[in-house]
């Protein structure tokens, strides 16, 4: 399995050795919805309500095998700061010559529990939460075993985007919605 977020790879890439860079391993998933108790007046027992909300979390670990002990100590400290925060998950499921799969979700990169090195190498916990995850085909080819993948573009339901309003998005920076003229 092998995971990026906006594009930017958490595991092994598909391009770089295994031998330096591993897939995801120790992998956990923990989906749950959100569910409201509602109480009734004179009711025997409370009804709970689901919300509609789906939330999954994702984790895993990740070996890395580095140039030095200096790079090693380097990347567990700095590696939470270098990757984005929040946006598309990109998850490749499948082994070289199989037919992979691609799942997405929208997701934030909620901690990294574990960061440790030992001599040159680097074991790295990620842990990322988003909403329901889906799974399509491959994007466009970069690479990963043969295939390549291109942006995706997927924005929560009712949310909004890099924390901005959603109309900003939709609506060009140039137009003048209040009765001018459109540039």
């Amino acid at each position: 399995m092998r995971v990026s977020i906006n594009n930017v790879w958490l595991t092994n890439d598909g391009v770089a050795d295994l031998q330096s860079w591993t897939d995801a391993h120790d992998v956990l998933i923990n989906g749950q919805q959100v569910v409201q108790d509602a109480q009734f007046l004179r009711a025997v027992a409370a009804q709970p309500l689901a919300r509609g909300n789906a939330v999954n979390v994702l984790e895993f670990s990740v070996t890395r095998q580095h140039a030095s002990v200096a790079d090693a100590a380097a990347y567990v400290l700095t590696a939470f700061g270098a990757f984005p925060s929040s946006g598309t998950v990109q998850i490749i499921c499948g082994a070289s010559g199989e037919n992979v799969i691609a799942c997405t979700f929208n997701a934030v990169l909620q901690e990294m529990p574990k960061g440790t090195f030992r001599g040159a190498r680097s074991d790295t916990t990620f842990v990322l939460r988003g909403g329901l995850i889906t799974t399509g085909t491959p994007l466009a080819a970069n690479g990963v075993d043969g295939g390549a993948f291109g942006d995706s573009y997927a924005y929560p339901i009712g949310g909004t985007i890099d924390g901005g309003n959603t109309a900003d998005a939709l609506v060009p920076a140039g137009m003048n919605l209040d009765g001018g003229v459109f540039s």
